[in-house]
């Protein structure tokens, strides 16, 4: 579930801002006093934080910068009674995402956590860039090397069958350059564009056979698969291959989120009012907490869910090419839903 703060002292308008909200089915963080705003919202992932202003003065407007220079990374909405042309210029000019008019409207609401939504995703995608590209790069410069490295052990191995320790020592390197192969393998794959080619495909299919590459991995882990696909779901237009391995992407992501098992349910609905499928994956990660939500929005801090964050942020990549968009779904104590969405005709997919 996406959250949103609201801050600030005038307790009416505060309350009005979290009701209006919380019909927007979001889950609303309360913060008073101004120094908890700068402390609290840097480590919480907010979708956005409302800050209720009872005048667009000046010294208001100081605390508006304050926060914004303090949080660069949540887009900071200031919410207003009646506000001027003047002040709406002046909150934009400072760095504000957007301008809440106060009482609140609900068509305003819906837009405003449409495009945060959307800028999530995009920052998502711009902060990783660089490094797709460069993980490319990199792995074509060591690949080659290695190459030698692993074809001359295998050669030594062969020709020193005699000597037991050296074999155990060849072995070794060999191991460890197969390992290297397959990072730098993985590598390559991140940085491989999003979309390509497309053709009617069935996403249940893409999905069935993405999990058929992962079940045994995931039966050995003691996670116990669920499979719900809409049967009445259409064809979409998509880059199979691509889309396979974005949802293998997503499927890793949940699976890494239970190193001692549990379930995972995978199921697609077809949205026919909307002309769009729905591909939902959901753990039972049941330590839930801000690790995991700091991962689905980008900020990685372990190493058991990093590699598998990286991996989400390039299916990412994929499901926007495609026209499509990603969210999270966090239950508390009981795990976490990634959804991705996807248009039936495959429209607004960048190539």
């Amino acid at each position: 579930m996406d959250r949103v703060a609201v801050l600030g002292e005038q307790r009416a308008t505060v309350d009005m801002a979290v009701a209006a909200f919380e019909c927007q089915g979001v889950e609303v963080g309360r913060i008073v006093a101004f120094a908890d705003m700068t402390t609290t919202l840097p480590d919480t992932p907010y979708l956005l934080a409302v800050l209720c202003l009872t005048k667009a003065e000046s010294a208001e407007l100081g605390s508006l910068r304050r926060l914004i220079t303090d949080c660069p990374d949540i887009p900071i909405v200031p919410a207003v009674c009646g506000p001027s042309l003047e002040t709406a210029l002046a909150a934009i000019r400072l760095g504000a995402f957007d301008l809440l008019t106060v009482p609140f409207v609900e068509e305003a609401i819906e837009t405003l956590l449409g495009r945060a939504r959307h800028h999530r995703l995009e920052t998502m995608l711009r902060g990783f860039e660089v490094l797709f590209q460069h993980s490319s790069w990199f792995a074509h410069e060591v690949r080659n090397p290695l190459a030698g490295i692993l074809n001359s052990a295998q050669l030594l191995r062969e020709e020193s069958a005699r000597s037991p320790s050296v074999q155990r020592r060849l072995r070794v390197i060999i191991e460890e350059g197969q390992r290297m192969e397959q990072f730098l393998r993985r590598m390559t794959e991140l940085g491989t564009p999003g979309r390509g080619m497309v053709a009617p495909a069935s996403l249940s299919a893409v999905a069935e056979r993405a999990l058929a590459r992962a079940e045994p991995q995931l039966r050995r882990q003691g996670i116990r698969l669920e499979r719900e696909f809409d049967p009445g779901e259409p064809e979409t237009r998509i880059n199979a291959p691509h889309m396979e391995l974005a949802v293998s992407r997503v499927i890793a992501n949940a699976a890494a989120a239970m190193p001692t098992g549990g379930v995972m349910a995978v199921r697609t609905r077809h949205r026919p009012d909307e002309q769009m499928v729905d591909l939902e994956v959901t753990d039972t990660d049941c330590q839930t907490g801000p690790e995991r939500e700091r991962q689905l929005a980008g900020r990685f801090e372990s190493s058991r869910l990093r590699e598998a964050g990286l991996g989400l942020v390039a299916a990412l990549r994929t499901f926007v090419a495609h026209g499509g968009d990603m969210s999270f779904r966090i239950r508390s104590g009981r795990g976490c839903s990634i959804i991705v969405r996807l248009p039936v005709d495959g429209h607004s997919g960048r190539a």
